[in-house]
């Protein structure tokens, strides 16, 4: 199956020009959510569609450009990813996810868990990237440095997670949401993780 790649630009903190410049490669189409398409447009950066419901934009700008997701329960983020994953996309790249307040930090890890695509999500952070680990994925292998440091946080439950390659590695353990995995560190070689629940990589 072909690998299609979406950006999603939150309407977070304005990332970087370095930001823009690593993440937005050529091919990569862009949809905004709600405030970040108008952030987009306003770099030149051209938006396929704003995604949400419209609660901080002039959608009279949009006609024609927009997917109006109305659902309550979840937030325009999740709502986004799903209708991406609706649309054929199997990878998405989210930028302007930085800034705002605890609860909005808290919802974005929130929807990483109740997403249960297999889709693979990488939030770009300005220092530092998180990928998404979904139990359907054989085992996810990347390389870091020796000595660079890590973190590895459980979304769901898990009974059965290996981690290999790490200073510190885990073998067919249990995990839970906890600060376990948080500070770990690299040897220079792939990191290679297997989990049967939802966790995130946080390099």
């Amino acid at each position: 199956m072909r690998n299609m790649i979406a950006i999603l630009w939150c309407n977070g903190k304005t990332p970087s020009n370095d930001l823009i410049k690593r993440v937005l490669t050529k091919g990569k189409k862009i949809f905004g959510v709600d405030g970040g398409a108008e952030i987009a447009l306003s770099l030149g950066k051209k938006v396929q569609k704003v995604l949400g419901d419209f609660d901080s934009i002039n959608i009279d700008e949009w006609k024609g450009e927009s997917e109006y997701l109305p659902d309550q329960d979840m937030s325009d983020f999740g709502k986004s990813i799903k209708y991406l994953v609706e649309k054929g996309y199997t990878q998405i790249e989210v930028i302007g996810i930085d800034g705002g307040s605890p609860e909005h930090f808290l919802g974005v890890w929130a929807v990483l868990a109740e997403i249960e695509d297999n889709v693979k999500i990488i939030l770009y952070h300005e220092e530092r990237i998180t990928y998404r680990i979904h139990p359907d994925y054989d085992d996810t292998q990347i390389y870091i440095e020796n000595g660079k440091e890590f973190s590895i946080f459980a979304l769901t439950h898990c009974n059965d997670i290996t981690l290999t390659g790490a200073k510190w590695n885990m073998k067919n353990e249990k995990l839970s949401l906890s600060s376990r995995g948080l500070h770990n560190q690299g040897t220079g070689k792939n990191i290679s993780i297997k989990a049967d629940g939802i966790v995130v990589l946080i390099i």
